[in-house]
């Protein structure tokens, strides 16, 4: 089984690997992305670590349009955000909290919109950080 989340965000707020890491850093999350990491030319498996722990998940970003055509509930509340970066991992707890803890770090810093399909659960910039220590709290 895996599960995913997007974040949409715009292009020209697609960051560098580096101000995304001082950014998952200054969110106080323990997660480290891979050094050689290009958010806009690596796609699929994208190693990291978790408490030192070896981790990883899927990483995708492409045009939101598509995504949007799944889920078009939320056009509204994505706006003008033009991509979609999107997360997928299995049922490693490891592999989960890299993912959430990189994602949400991400929604911070690109003024992004997360959002989980399965629990149609959507999540602003503001809040983003603050709900993702609570759910890392019980993992």
């Amino acid at each position: 089984m895996s599960l995913e989340l997007h974040i949409f965000l715009r292009d020209s707020q697609i960051p560098s690997r580096d101000a995304w890491q001082q950014a998952i850093e200054k969110a106080g999350f323990p997660t480290v992305l891979e050094p050689t990491l290009d958010l806009r030319r690596d796609t699929g498996f994208t190693p990291a670590s978790y408490k030192d722990q070896a981790a990883g998940y899927e990483f995708y970003l492409e045009p939101a349009a598509g995504i949007l055509e799944a889920y078009p509930h939320i056009t509204e509340q994505v706006g003008g955000r033009d991509m979609c970066a999107t997360f997928r991992w299995g049922g490693n707890l490891v592999e989960c909290a890299a993912a959430i803890s990189s994602a949400a770090a991400l929604t911070k810093l690109a003024d992004g919109i997360y959002f989980y399909p399965d629990d149609d659960i959507i999540r602003t910039a503001q809040d983003v950080v603050d709900t993702t220590r609570e759910e890392l709290s019980s993992i």
